[in-house]
């Protein structure tokens, strides 16, 4: 008896997770300009994600310093169903080009379902995308409410989230077979050769090296490590700067004070909280421009 082949057989699907505000939007943007490549396009819903057009899994519900806690987060062959892969083909494939060789799908929260995907597509390829924790945090503030991190509260709870997300992931990475880490770091720095290595990994075409907008995270590492220094020029800046947006300059105007009172006390609690398991995951609580080298064995909670 013949089987039908699956609608994905002949298409190479790749996965993009990592935690919000982390670049996992860059790389699937960049993936989506490849010859032969598609990702989700025109789908009405926030940031093209998958996640938001499916019903098989629960996507990042709830705020951004505790998703990944939940317990629906992480998914693992155990919990693959039957027809769950059907179902997921048919609620993102309308918005992908059919005609292209790859098809790009990106949802931060593929990062603890990795497992999962593995499971309904064997022969899938997922790339994680990491950032620093401290930046990925201050990168949130621009989202966040004043209990989750705008003014610097809230900033230990996010990193400590970040912290327990990459943790499961790089325990189920030992259990992925395709998977390719890009640090955002790495990417900011060498686009040339990050890009190199995942067109190498994906069988894509040569991907150009200025598809990637390099800039550093200066204004982060201008935040943490805050001081009253310049403060009023600074508020006046952004004050200038503010255009359309005044509630905008307001809020960065606001941050600006605070941050000199409130981040050197958060700055001593995560790195006496987190610091060490920081380092596990391949950053220095200090430094947030740079990032060691993946090693899935070496970055095991239980090493």
């Amino acid at each position: 008896m013949s089987i039908d082949p699956a609608p994905w057989d002949g298409h190479r699907l790749v996965f993009i997770g990592g935690m919000h505000r982390s670049g996992t939007t860059l790389v699937a943007d960049i993936l989506g300009t490849v010859p032969g490549s598609s990702g989700l396009r025109n789908t009405g819903v926030p940031m093209d994600e998958g996640q938001h057009l499916q019903r098989v899994y629960t996507g990042a519900r709830g705020r951004m310093d505790r998703w990944a806690y939940a317990p629906e987060a992480h998914l693992t062959e155990h919990d693959a169903t039957p027809h769950a892969a059907r179902e997921l083909w048919d609620a993102w494939a309308p918005y992908w080009d059919r005609d292209a060789r790859f098809l790009v799908e990106k949802s931060p929260p593929n990062l603890t379902k990795m497992r999962y995907l593995q499971e309904l597509y064997p022969h899938a390829r997922f790339i994680a995308v990491t950032r620093h924790p401290v930046v990925q945090a201050l990168a949130i503030r621009k989202w966040a409410g004043l209990r989750t991190g705008r003014y610097g509260v809230g900033l230990p709870r996010l990193v400590g989230h970040w912290v327990h997300a990459h943790e499961v992931f790089a325990d189920d990475a030992e259990c992925v077979e395709n998977l390719l880490v890009v640090r955002y770091e790495h990417l900011m720095r060498e686009p040339g050769d990050v890009l190199g290595r995942v067109a190498e990994f994906l069988g894509t075409p040569p991907i150009p090296a200025d598809a990637v907008d390099v800039h550093r995270s200066d204004t982060y590492e201008r935040a943490w490590h805050a001081t009253c220094s310049g403060v009023l020029r600074r508020a006046a800046g952004h004050l200038r700067r503010a255009g359309r947006r005044p509630w905008r300059a307001r809020q960065a105007v606001a941050r600006e004070i605070a941050d000199p009172a409130l981040l050197p006390r958060y700055r001593r609690e995560i790195a006496d909280r987190y610091a060490a398991r920081i380092a596990r995951l391949g950053y220095d609580v200090d430094n947030l421009h740079d990032a060691a080298p993946w090693g899935v064995r070496a970055l095991s909670r239980r090493s």
